[in-house]
């Protein structure tokens, strides 16, 4: 799973506003600036990506914040026989409490490579 970090981030939204205000061309400036061609365009790319899945999301109402990297666990009594696991893309996953662990593991890694719209 991805995480995204903030600093990158916005240390690369810094660099393409500078790019765009430069009037320079992204060669030019990227060999001026000491920048990865690829890594500028690659990240430009992405951030455009993230401004559209942004707009999307604020206009259905959406809060537009990051995921968090951590999931959510509910610690149950033993006599439970029902485990739940809170996936962080919102997924849930409730399985028997004497689930297969390799299954299981499956089942997570399968929710994991699903492509976020």
């Amino acid at each position: 799973m991805r995480v995204r970090c903030a600093e990158k981030e916005a240390y690369w939204r810094k660099v393409v506003r500078r790019q765009e205000e430069s009037g320079r061309g992204v060669r030019v400036f990227c060999r001026e600036e000491g920048i990865s061609e690829a890594s500028f365009y690659g990240w430009r790319r992405e951030l455009q990506r993230r401004d559209r899945k942004e707009e999307r999301s604020t206009a259905v109402g959406g809060g537009g914040a990051c995921p968090s990297p951590f999931v959510a666990l509910r610690v149950v009594p033993e006599s439970t026989s029902v485990i739940e696991i809170v996936h962080p893309r919102g997924y849930i996953v409730r399985a028997p409490a004497q689930v297969d662990s390799d299954a299981l593991r499956q089942v997570l890694a399968a929710l994991d490579s699903v492509e976020e719209e």
